[in-house]
């Protein structure tokens, strides 16, 4: 006998589809237009335990999703291609995960994998779900989403490790993959050969400025290395991307210019043609650079008043 699927009505205006289990409520899909979805942890008295494989697959509106703790399994594609998704909250416990959860989930930013609101205080200031979020959309490595792990020493290893193995990969590496299943016939930045490689280091740049802002557990040669890509992209070299994504994306942001400046990424040779880029930012940032150059190169340039012309 089959067992019959039910729906409810949620805040926001979805609907979830049930079913009964035998240890409890499976959620077997979403539709709806809201920006949020609270699971909830219980359904005609009985405990929310699973969460079926697709059920919210292709959600276009969704922002954020809370899991609740009574759920102990989460199926293949429960949360993928939802474009607009950008956090989602899950119980740290012992959690069967399906295959590519986040599968296409390009905007999604965190993944809140807490017990407690003091944990939660603890971490997110760490920057560690946006990490673990890095960790599946990024690194697509599913076993950093392991919930006894997380945050230890040898998760954090094994994240630095996925980073820097990111970092060496080839500029071009995955457009032949593109190239061959035809969509160099789409437009867009994307697919062109010239500037595939450019957005390809523009993505490594983020990550590689998100981990020397949030230097948790980074042992010194890990932070050497990072901080080494950014000298090789800074201004003035033949992919100076690193100094780029500061203009496009943080121009009065003043912690890029000190994890760029603390890199030595600033140099006498680019000081001038930085300061220039820079016309159009804050006074703040402004005023960092001048002092950058006073406290570094100013010594030099008052040595050099005293050299004799022969």
């Amino acid at each position: 006998m089959s067992v019959e699927e039910k729906v409810m009505e949620i805040g926001g205006g979805g609907q979830l589809a049930y079913m009964s289990c035998k240890d409890g409520i499976t959620v077997r899909r979403y539709r709806g237009i809201a920006d949020r979805v609270y699971i909830p942890s219980e359904i005609e008295e009985s405990p929310v335990t699973a969460i079926e494989r697709k059920a919210f697959l292709s959600c276009k509106t969704l922002h954020y999703v809370a899991v609740p703790d009574t759920v102990g399994e989460i199926g293949d594609w429960a949360f993928a291609h939802m474009e607009q998704l950008h956090s989602v909250s899950i119980p740290r416990k012992p959690m069967r995960w399906g295959k590519e959860l986040f599968l296409g989930c390009g905007q999604l930013k965190e993944i809140v994998l807490c017990s407690s609101q003091a944990e939660w205080a603890e971490y997110a200031p760490l920057g560690l779900y946006e990490m673990l979020a890095a960790a599946v959309t990024v690194f697509r490595d599913y076993f950093l989403l392991d919930p006894l792990d997380f945050a230890g020493d040898a998760w954090m290893k094994r994240w630095d490790e996925k980073l820097l193995a990111l970092v060496a990969l080839d500029d071009l590496d995955g457009f032949e993959e593109l190239w061959t299943c035809g969509e160099e016939d789409y437009e867009g930045k994307d697919y062109d050969i010239r500037s595939y490689p450019v957005e390809k280091r523009k993505m490594k740049l983020r990550i590689v400025y998100f981990r020397l802002m949030h230097p948790y557990k980074i042992s010194d040669a890990t932070r050497e290395l990072l901080r080494e890509y950014l000298r090789r992209h800074t201004k003035g070299t033949d992919a100076p991307q690193a100094w780029e994504l500061i203009m496009e994306e943080h121009m009065d942001e003043l912690e890029y210019y000190q994890v760029f400046a603390d890199s030595g990424c600033i140099t006498e040779d680019n000081f001038d043609s930085l300061l220039a880029d820079a016309g159009a930012c804050g006074a703040e940032i402004k005023a960092y650079l001048l002092r950058y150059r006073e406290e570094h190169f100013a010594a030099k340039d008052a040595f050099a008043a005293f050299e004799l012309d022969w």
